[in-house]
């Protein structure tokens, strides 16, 4: 919090015990934003959240993309994707063959649902922002005799329904095969997960051949 300010990850909830057992350590590339607290629904400790700015510059090449296929379960969305589908059809005279056509709408209905996915994205992160605060208002009232019991059970439920989601992508992404029912997001999902990015040992030369970087490993 800086040489002038101080705050604790963790406290007793009467405060007689404070202590500063977190940390988070950035890259010197990293330029320090804003910095705070925030309570969290399923630990004792306080989260850290940081915000910073990238002071290189990070290439990016061209990645895949795969279809978020819940998106098709929002009937306004669904409605807007026929609107717009009418008006590339009617378009289709000003190409010169249906094949150039249909690459052209496949690319259409890549961006369109690439924006959805943004928006969507956007949307999720915002609720879970406000969750996230109201929380941290809630937890900061309590002490001072505030009935907030029935809006913290309210706002608790909404932010583990937030992680349930994130647990289900977790491991989705992880590809596992067989599963049990309601099996829940754990640590080796994760591993799974890590474990399928080969880790990067070489780089080529400006004549291709393979050179090896420890600091890579």
């Amino acid at each position: 919090m800086g040489p002038n300010a101080s705050n604790y990850s963790w406290s007793k909830p009467d405060g007689s015990v404070r202590s500063r057992i977190d940390f988070l350590f950035t890259s010197p590339t990293v330029k320090p934003g804003r910095s705070s607290m925030v309570a969290v629904n399923f630990s004792d400790h306080r989260a850290v959240s940081f915000e910073g700015e990238l002071t290189g510059k990070f290439p990016t090449g061209p990645g895949s993309w795969k279809m978020n296929c819940s998106l098709l379960e929002n009937e306004e969305l669904v409605a807007n994707l026929r609107v717009a589908y009418v008006e590339w059809r009617d378009m289709r005279d000003l190409f010169h063959s249906a094949g150039e056509w249909c690459e052209w709408v496949k690319d259409r209905f890549r961006s369109f649902f690439q924006d959805a996915s943004r928006a969507a994205a956007r949307e999720k992160k915002r609720h879970f922002r406000q969750l996230q605060s109201k929380l941290q208002r809630l937890f900061e009232l309590e002490p001072r005799g505030w009935d907030v019991d029935d809006e913290l059970e309210e706002t608790r439920k909404g932010l583990a329904e937030h992680f349930r989601e994130e647990s289900r992508k977790t491991v989705f992404r992880t590809r596992t095969e067989n599963l049990e029912k309601d099996e829940k997001c754990n640590s080796f999902f994760f591993q799974k997960l890590h474990s399928a990015h080969a880790p990067l040992v070489e780089l080529r030369d400006s004549e291709g051949n393979l050179i090896f970087d420890p600091f890579l490993c």
